[in-house]
């Protein structure tokens, strides 16, 4: 997973006009929760225009892949919520999502913009994230809602918390909360490791699913039920 793919596509999707939120680890990352990924979770706002902007993004960020062309209104916005796109670089794969549940949508999740190298991100805030993984259905989701409890100090009903210290050395050591650029480079170069390993599969193009839960079971099996032809 590639520094400036990562930031090619980011800028794009800006460049675009797309609604969407960063979840999952990726996000963990940019707010300066370092794990391996080899995904990025976007949840964009369930309209057709809108995900006709998010084709136009991956169109420039993939430029001749036709497997964009896959990814289309009347699945995300039907029978199909959450697919996945693999692009031809092989680095980086996509779950694009259009609700994670019956309650969380783009316009439920509560979000903010950091920047990096001039590319703005919009990603879920620490609480919003916390919200989510907690609720998760892989044990990883729990151990992320963990961290983002102890990093940004949330209690249960993900609300910060007020922090007391003894000492302004004390305070000093305290994990900064706004550290957006350089939790990015540090989630960079933990997930350089992967690149070095050899790829399970060699997936391309688009796959379907009628939940986020569907999704998630076919992470490592690296196949879908419903392959888009």
């Amino acid at each position: 997973m590639g520094r400036d793919e990562i930031l090619r596509v980011l800028q794009a999707l800006d460049d675009a006009g797309v609604d969407y939120v960063l979840i999952g680890g990726m996000a963990l990352g940019f707010h300066g929760i370092v794990r391996a990924t080899e995904d990025m979770d976007l949840l964009v706002r369930a309209s057709r225009e809108n995900i006709r902007r998010l084709q136009i993004a991956l169109r420039d960020a993939y430029a001749g892949d036709p497997n964009v062309e896959e990814i289309r209104a009347d699945d995300l916005l039907g029978d199909y919520p959450a697919v996945r796109y693999y692009p031809p670089s092989g680095d980086l794969y996509f779950d694009l999502m259009t609700k994670l549940d019956k309650m969380e949508t783009f316009e439920t999740v509560e979000a903010e913009t950091k920047e990096v190298d001039g590319v703005p991100v919009t990603l879920a805030t620490p609480a919003a994230l916390h919200r989510l993984e907690k609720g998760a259905v892989r044990a990883v989701g729990w151990q992320d809602a963990a961290m983002l409890r102890d990093r940004f100090s949330l209690a249960e009903d993900d609300q910060v918390r007020v922090q007391r210290f003894r000492s302004i050395e004390e305070m000093n050591a305290a994990p900064v909360h706004d550290r957006a650029n350089d939790g990015f480079e540090r989630f960079i170069r933990h997930n350089a490791r992967l690149r070095l390993l050899p790829s399970r599969a060699n997936l391309k193009g688009v796959f379907k699913f009628r939940s986020l839960e569907e999704a998630q079971a076919a992470r490592h099996a690296q196949v879908s039920p419903h392959r888009r032809r």
